[in-house]
Formats: structure tokens, sequence, C-alpha cells
């Protein structure tokens, strides 16, 4: 599954870029696609709340406030694919900037010819990296419905369950074949082992209570803590 999110200042541009990525990744990828577009920072706000998984971004740039959002989006995004839709209007030090770095950019008026020209471009260079599982700061997961990449820094847990392994964020779960011994070295190191069935991201805790055995992450997901793993990660926690 590869998810696009797509911010735009006019319902018919919105359209436009949906309708040439459509075509565009039938013919780049053999993925099913997720498309979230918007025109509205209200609703789009309240979508990235949920910290949702987003693969590729189209952001318009010229809306006043769009570079302040599209800033904060990308600090939460870093490993996304972002097009950037801009006019003469704003200058390009607004959104080339280390904070921001685009993928691509497409200039307005949007005309159908160049929007399917920037994003086959872009397609053709992301569905690569997919293929060969490059993109940085993610863990795969590959199953009969395709590949699912997930940011690590928005995993909370992950927990060895009914034979499988269970990848937790703040919204889903996703669940795939592998041992949690392999697990536990493919990750970094800011996630521990803090249960026979379970590791977790220790950036995401809130609390550690060893009396209770059990580990507090943000928006009330909690964890297991076994008493073999209590020093390992009072420790990590007070370091940290």
């Amino acid at each position: 599954m590869i998810t696009f999110l797509s911010f735009a200042s006019e319902k018919r541009e919105n359209e436009l870029i949906r309708g040439q990525l459509g075509l565009q990744a039938a013919r780049w990828t053999d993925e099913a696609w997720n498309y979230n577009m918007f025109e509205a920072m209200g609703p789009l706000e309240a979508y990235l709340a949920g910290e949702p998984l987003v693969d590729l971004v189209c952001w318009d740039v010229t809306p006043p406030g769009s570079v302040e959002h599209l800033m904060k989006l990308r600090k939460a995004y870093r490993q996304a694919f972002l097009m950037v839709v801009a006019d003469c209007h704003v200058s390009p030090m607004a959104y080339l900037k280390p904070g921001i770095l685009p993928s691509a950019l497409i200039l307005k008026p949007l005309e159908k010819g160049k929007v399917s020209q920037v994003i086959g471009e872009l397609l053709e260079v992301f569905s690569q990296q997919f293929d060969k599982k490059e993109l940085p700061e993610t863990f795969v997961i590959e199953s009969r419905e395709g590949k699912q990449y997930i940011p690590l820094q928005q995993i909370c847990y992950v927990e060895a369950r009914e034979k499988k392994l269970y990848i937790r964020t703040r919204q889903e779960e996703f669940g795939f074949y592998e041992t949690i011994e392999n697990m536990e070295k493919q990750l970094p190191e800011f996630f521990c082992r803090c249960h026979r069935s379970y590791i977790v991201n220790m950036q995401k805790v809130k609390v550690v209570k060893p009396s209770l055995n059990v580990i507090e992450l943000q928006d009330g997901i909690t964890v297991p803590l076994s008493r073999s793993y209590k020093k390992t990660i009072k420790e990590y926690h007070k370091n940290g």
C-alpha cells in the first residue's frame, strides 16, 4: 500500500494531480494506492493528528501560511517524497531549504502535460527506491498485498503474538512473519526489548513503572515490562 497526501488551494488542481498520478502509478508500480486529498487546512490537520503513514506528498505553497505548515509536516515525515506546487509569487528560498527539501517542483498554472511529466519523473525514482527497499529511516513489511514502509519514528512497539510479529503505530497494526530476536537486531538502538514478547520504541515512552511491571507510552498506550529487562529499561530511560 502506497499512501499519497495532497494539499492544494483549489479542488480542480487536486483532481488534475490525482488523475495524472493514477495514470503514472499504474505505469510505475504494482502496489495499491491510498489517496488523501485536501483543499482546507482544518481537515488536513485533523487527518495528520492521527500520525498516518504517508509515502508521497504534494503540497501547494501558495496559500498564506502553507510553507510553515509544510515545515511542520516535514519534521514528522522526513522519509516521504515531496512534490511542491508553487508560482512566481513565492520565492524559491521559501521552499528550497534544508527543512523542506522537495523531490520535485511544479509551477502554476498547472497544465496536464507538465503535471504528467513531473509526476512520471518523480514516480520513476520513487518506484526504484521502493522496489530496492532504500527509503531511509523506515522498516519494510512484505505481504501478499504488497510492501508497506513504516517510518521508524512512528513505531510504538513490536509484539510477538500467535507465531507472528505485529508492529503497532498510533493508529494501526501490521502483522508479518519474523522472529522477535531477528527483529531486535534489525532495529536501531532506541528500540529496547522490555519483555520476551515486546520491543518498545524508547522515544515514545512517557513513564516507566517498574513496580507495576508496565511502560506507558504516548496516547495512553501501555506495554508490559518483565523483571529481566527492568534494569536495562530504567537505565535507558534515565539517560535518554
